[in-house]
């Protein structure tokens, strides 16, 4: 047994069992048994309990909110915000059940040629510990709107709103089989995909956990979307407006403790604006309020797991001998959270450009600044990492914005705005960030595959084509 821990106090929730390879096995084989006849009901008939799913959450709201604040320590409006999204999105995804269609394609009088889309059949979902909740239901409800089966392994310190949604899935009307969530660790994420049964993996996590689902999916040609870390930039010009500026790169960073995937965690400054922004910044980090994430009037709560806790604290204590500690919020100093896994959010400038904490993803509240004189060195300082997620500018030059965005190595830009995600709109990265993308038309690349069907309407042999002197060599 696994014991779930609250990283608010450090208190065990309750103890699950993980997947054990043979669990998994059967899941699979269950999941690719009921596959079929989902697929065969009508985009109507998927629609339809998709948006039941969609009712459940709905009137679920907050305890699914508190669940979820309890297991990863994230303010409370944060996981209500989350769960009102999940709800949006499988309604997003019932309303794609009902446009898939192929094509017809014209390729002359001779022939009637089409396309069918199909389901992969079964879709191995895996997702890490911040945001389990919206992350499962990223993965199920494109996976069921599309025909296919899901089997979804959540991060093993985190499940529990994942198991939560299963029974969601039932109460709903979802066919028995057609999607299992399996908690566990490593080696229920090993037997997952790397089960020659599994059509395609749908993965978010860390680098190199997704080098490793990669090369084990490579043995048996598995198709594999990888949706990993990031060290993305915000690139500030003199003539943005510093005030929403601001705001935005407070949020960017230290929003879920920095434990998001495009936290903004490089703030790149022209010189001329330097000083005044970094001052900006450091009043409002100091004022962070760190603590109890049930409390109205907290910022930000715990890192979700003590490793990923000194992992952060590691950072800081590497960083402050090789850079200028700029300013730092104050932790909670009460009793009972004594125990929780809390880090104190944090900025650095002066650093090296090797230095790890610009080289690196913290994956927590630590915020690396540098300045640049031109529009040149902006774009040399934000495109010098290995990964390439995202990226925001603030200008109100709309030609650098636009000329940036289109020279900036990385799958989401935001002009000045950042941190905002739609269902509609398509979502990955690349280099380090991985590869694939999820959300919006994407989402029907992703989860379906394109069947050609010729049909010859005038019958023989195929013009231009013979054996010996039939006709023509092709």
């Amino acid at each position: 047994m696994a014991d779930v821990v609250s990283p608010i106090d450090g208190r065990v929730l309750t103890h699950i069992a993980p997947a054990s390879p043979a669990e998994v096995d059967a899941a699979v084989r269950e999941a690719r048994a009921a596959q079929p006849a989902w697929a065969r009901r009508t985009g109507s008939d998927r629609s339809r309990i998709l948006h039941a799913v969609a009712d459940l959450i709905e009137a679920r709201i907050d305890e699914l909110a508190e669940t979820e604040t309890r297991n990863t320590g994230k303010i409370l409006s944060d996981t209500r915000r989350e769960a009102i999204r999940a709800a949006n999105s499988f309604r997003y995804y019932a309303g794609w059940a009902e446009q898939v269609r192929g094509e017809t394609i014209p390729v002359g009088p001779e022939y009637h040629t089409y396309t069918v889309p199909e389901p992969h059949g079964v879709v191995a979902g895996v997702i890490p510990w911040n945001v389990p909740f919206f992350f499962a239901v990223k993965k199920i409800a494109p996976a069921l709107a599309f025909g296919n089966a899901c089997v979804l392994k959540p991060a093993e310190e985190t499940p529990l709103t994942a198991l939560r949604l299963a029974g969601l899935l039932a109460e709903a009307g979802v066919p028995d089989g057609l999607v299992r969530v399996l908690p566990g660790g490593r080696e229920t994420g090993v037997a997952l995909v790397s089960h020659p049964d599994v059509d395609l993996i749908v993965f978010t996590g860390h680098h190199d956990t997704g080098k490793a689902i990669a090369r084990s999916a490579a043995a048996n040609l598995t198709p594999v979307a990888l949706e990993l870390g990031g060290k993305s930039p915000q690139v500030l010009f003199p003539d943005a407006d510093l005030d929403q500026a601001v705001d935005a790169v407070v949020l960017g960073v230290f929003a879920s403790c920095g434990q998001m995937c495009i936290a903004g965690s490089r703030l790149v400054l022209h010189e001329s604006i330097y000083d005044d922004v970094l001052d900006r910044v450091a009043e409002r980090v100091r004022a962070l309020r760190v603590g109890d994430p049930f409390d109205a009037e907290t910022d930000l709560g715990p890192q979700i797991t003590a490793v990923q806790r000194d992992k952060t604290a590691a950072f800081i204590a590497e960083s402050s001998g090789v850079g200028r500690l700029v300013a730092q919020a104050t932790l909670p100093d009460t009793e009972r959270l004594r125990n929780g896994f809390y880090v104190a959010p944090t900025v650095f400038d002066r650093l090296d450009d090797n230095a790890r904490l610009l080289r690196e993803e913290v994956f927590g509240p630590v915020l690396a600044v540098s300045s640049f004189r031109d529009d040149a060195d902006a774009l040399r300082l934000a495109n010098d990492t290995e990964f390439g997620l995202a990226a925001g500018i603030w200008t109100a030059d709309i030609a650098r914005a636009h000329r940036f965005a289109g020279q900036v190595r990385a799958g989401t830009v935001w002009i000045n705005t950042y941190r905002v995600m739609s269902d509609l709109v398509p979502f990955g990265g690349v280099g380090l960030s991985g590869y694939g993308r999820e959300n919006g038309t994407e989402a029907a690349r992703l989860y379906l595959r394109s069947k050609s069907v010729w049909t010859s309407l005038t019958g023989g042999t195929p013009q231009g084509y013979g054996m010996g002197g039939a006709g023509a060599a092709g």
